[in-house]
């Protein structure tokens, strides 16, 4: 599967398992995630890609302009698609 900057993924493994993420950037297997909560995009999170669930949802635009924005747009996906 490939990723692009602004696919939201789901974490599977640590700590942080289950909660949503926008891709930021991919450089190899690594991708490089952020939440606009805990993980601003600042300083994103570096995770494996096999360590995520992709999605088929990419945010677009404003959504991705600061972490207010990105941290709404993670929030009402995860109200329309529960775990």
């Amino acid at each position: 599967m490939d990723f692009v900057k602004g696919q939201l993924v789901r974490s599977k493994a640590g700590r942080d398992r289950n909660r949503t993420f926008a891709v930021m950037a991919v450089e190899g297997q690594m991708l490089y995630l952020a939440d606009g909560g805990l993980r601003g995009m600042a300083r994103p999170k570096a995770k494996k890609t096999r360590h995520v669930a992709p999605t088929a949802t990419v945010l677009q635009g404003e959504s991705l302009a600061n972490d207010k924005q990105l941290n709404e747009a993670i929030r009402a996906y995860d109200a329309e698609h529960p775990i």
